[in-house]
């Protein structure tokens, strides 16, 4: 499996923008996509029956998974420009929004789980969610630093 310090370019340029330095160049989002799902595909080592059910599925999921990580960016990008003069009030606000998109985040997982275990070996399903994991485990450490510090 990749290690994880292989996986860093990828992770850093599913980085939103805002968080970045102001030099960022344009990404082209769907070229970095394609890139994880090679690693996915050198990673799990699917059969072609696995991968007949698989990448549908998988597919799906991403589409699912860009859309949540967009809402965070989105948030995270309002809390950068609220941060020095967030009020109580915006920052319940906020709040409620982090725990709507992590609830989001959490379903979406649990269904894509159950669509993949009822048609993969819970090994390849379990092998990919561990997969996933050490790809947002370092997305996150990655935005973490990236965070102005809190005062």
């Amino acid at each position: 499996m990749k290690s994880l310090a292989n996986l860093l370019p990828i992770i850093i340029f599913l980085i939103p923008g805002p968080l970045l330095a102001e030099s960022v160049p344009d990404l082209d989002l769907n070229h970095l996509l394609s890139e994880k799902r090679a690693l996915v595909k050198e990673t799990m080592q699917l059969t072609e029956k696995e991968s007949a059910v698989f990448w549908p599925l998988y597919a799906e999921y991403e589409k699912n998974r860009t859309y949540i990580f967009n809402r965070y960016s989105a948030l995270l990008k309002e809390y950068m420009q609220e941060r020095e003069n967030l009020s109580d009030s915006k920052a319940e606000e906020m709040m409620s929004e982090l725990r709507a998109i992590q609830t989001e985040d959490l379903e979406s997982r649990r269904a894509y789980f159950n669509k993949v275990s009822q048609k993969l070996p819970y090994k390849r399903v379990f092998q990919y969610f561990i997969f996933e994991e050490r790809i947002e485990a370092g997305l996150h450490a990655f935005i973490a630093e990236e965070l102005p510090e809190i005062k």
